[in-house]
């Protein structure tokens, strides 16, 4: 694993100093600009570095600093990365192929003010955009046809809040809003309610907006992969702090539903599903709730009627979603497979920067009709 991170960081840095090559030689000569943007350069960097290094002992708004624009600058790295290799890509086509003279190319790309402005305010408009997108949030609706129920039950799924330095208690009391409009029976969260550390979500007591949810049959949640990182027994106290009643390898009976929350699979000792499910009543309409959407088949196999998922975020912003869509069978939306439907959400919040590029923040509503 050391090995892995090991790698990951080497790469990054390599990656860096591309950048910061290419952006040195396309940029004009004006000293206080390469100032300015050595400066950006570097604390995007060095951001998360910081955030992750010292982040517990600083300030909070400090820390928040850090990782917010730490957390930014990658995805905004990530779309001036693939500017320039496209840049160098034409470069290296145009070297054998002549399209266009070589001095006309390098005078393009070689501490030019237009270039520049056109590069990085193209990068700009993305980053605008992809903002504007992560506030517009998707209400994706399901309606699931059952005889395992008496009447109709409306269900709000959500996942991937993300609570902590990036998610305001103001941002987070219109998403209350937004579920409780629904009216929902019961909400179900599939995990990473929190996000890196607790600190900043003690301290904005956001227990206090989650208590404001209304759903008559209760909410429920399972463990993400996040609630370990942020510690899982902290996470657990918080979670009864909410009045959310988390489930662990564990299952409820409620009005003729059963739910069932697996542990994250950060919890290398948690129980199989088969251990799970044992004994469950197959009479009532089964809903499990599983963080990260690996091994659909074994769902399938053990006969529940819907699962719900978040962690993938669909990668987040575009290329990474297509990653996300070729690592996971489904990296977000619904599918059925045999009795089964499933849900992967790609999360009500974010990790990190607020950027939604190519995809979508989500909250699912799922009518249980017969």
């Amino acid at each position: 694993m050391k090995a892995f991170f090991l790698t990951i960081l080497v790469l990054y840095l390599a990656a860096n100093a591309y950048v910061a090559v290419r952006i040195y030689q396309l940029i004009p000569t004006n000293l206080l600009i390469r100032v300015i943007v050595i400066g950006i350069l570097v604390l995007g960097f060095v951001s998360l570095l910081v955030f992750f290094r010292f982040g517990e002992s600083m300030p909070i708004r400090t820390a928040g600093f850090f990782y917010q624009f730490g957390t930014s600058w990658m995805i905004a790295f990530l779309y001036i990365f693939i500017l320039f290799l496209f840049v160098d890509i034409f470069k290296i086509i145009n070297y054998f192929t002549h399209i266009i003279d070589r001095g006309s190319v390098r005078e393009i790309f070689h501490h030019n003010t237009l270039t520049s402005v056109i590069g990085f305010g193209f990068v700009a408009l993305i980053l605008f955009f992809g903002n504007l997108q992560y506030h517009n949030k998707k209400r994706s609706h399901i309606t699931i046809k059952t005889d395992k129920i008496e009447k109709p039950i409306r269900i709000v799924g959500v996942s991937d809040f993300h609570l902590g330095y990036t998610i305001s208690k103001k941002e987070l009391s219109k998403w209350i809003g937004m579920i409780n409009t629904e009216k929902p029976d019961l909400v179900i969260i599939g995990g990473d309610l929190l996000d890196n550390q607790l600190r900043p979500v003690l301290h904005h007591s956001l227990d206090t907006e989650l208590k404001k949810i209304k759903a008559p049959m209760g909410v429920y949640a399972c463990t993400g992969n996040h609630e370990y990182i942020s510690g899982i027994k902290n996470s657990i106290d918080f979670y009864r702090r909410a009045q959310i009643t988390l489930l662990r390898d564990s299952v409820i009976h409620i009005n003729g539903l059963t739910i069932i929350g697996r542990d994250d699979q950060s919890h290398k000792n948690r129980k199989s599903l088969p251990e799970i499910t044992n004994g469950i009543d197959k009479q009532n309409f089964s809903i499990l709730l599983n963080h990260q959407p690996y091994n659909l088949n074994e769902t399938v196999l053990e006969s529940i009627d819907f699962q719900f998922s978040g962690h993938t975020h669909r990668g987040q912003v575009f290329p990474a979603s297509l990653i996300a869509d070729k690592v996971f069978e489904l990296s977000q939306g619904y599918l059925q497979k045999g009795n089964t439907h499933f849900y992967v959400s790609s999360g009500l919040g974010i990790w990190g920067g607020k950027f939604r590029i190519g995809t979508r923040s989500e909250y699912l509503v799922l009518d249980l009709v017969n």
